[in-house]
């Protein structure tokens, strides 16, 4: 997964940005939660957890629906299926306002920095607008997949450094671990048949709505 064209890797590097205004360092995506519940509390809790992330959630299903978002770009009847199966993965209220939220801002993102029409509504939430985006952009699948995982694990392992909370370094250790999985996770992402996505992820959606009442909270999820 190498990148020889500077124009395409400089987009991917604005949408892996932190810099890039839409909001996301204010959701932990359950991060919260799991410290709250005790999952983790130190850096080896940490890569265990961040692990199952990467597998369960990231490998199974957003890398494989964010691909075939991708893939059907101009083709607006399969894009539409795979954003709606993607939205009803959206099992907490957080998780959906989060959704939202996150393609509202990046909607006006694309008005506004690129000048160019919106053309997929907030309501089918993140994930689709950026696959749309990426696709039109002519980006290669590869590549979005490689960085689309770096933005998730980046934020979620930043969000343990700051409420555990751990140490920058540690932070550093467990991203540079968890960077190392990414190429061969990305290799089994692009041989997934449709039949094998799953967003069968309980655990997840329940310490999505034990944060909705947590006592206290640092994070919108």
């Amino acid at each position: 997964m190498s990148i020889n064209n500077p124009a395409q890797l400089l987009s991917l590097l604005t949408l892996s940005s932190t810099a890039l205004p839409i909001g996301a360092y204010c959701y932990s995506q359950g991060v919260e939660s799991a410290i709250d519940r005790g999952f983790i509390h130190d850096e080896a809790s940490s890569i265990v957890y961040f692990e199952e992330v990467l597998e369960m959630l990231l490998v199974r299903f957003e890398l494989p629906v964010l691909k075939r978002l991708m893939q059907f770009t101009n083709a607006a009847e399969q894009f539409d299926y795979w954003a709606n199966f993607y939205r009803a993965s959206r099992e907490s209220k957080e998780l959906l306002a989060e959704s939202k939220q996150l393609a509202f801002s990046l909607n006006a993102w694309i008005r506004d920095v690129l000048e160019l029409p919106v053309t997929v509504k907030k309501h089918l939430g993140f994930l689709p607008v950026y696959g749309h985006l990426c696709g039109s952009l002519g980006l290669k699948e590869a590549d979005v997949l490689a960085a689309y995982t770096f933005t998730v694990l980046e934020n979620q392992v930043l969000a343990a450094v700051k409420t555990v909370p751990l140490g920058q370094m540690s932070g550093q250790r467990i991203l540079w671990h968890l960077h190392g999985l990414i190429p061969e996770a990305i290799n089994r992402v692009l041989k997934l048949k449709d039949t094998e996505i799953s967003s069968a992820l309980p655990q997840y959606a329940m310490l999505s709505m034990h944060h909705e009442t947590q006592y206290s909270r640092l994070f919108r999820s």
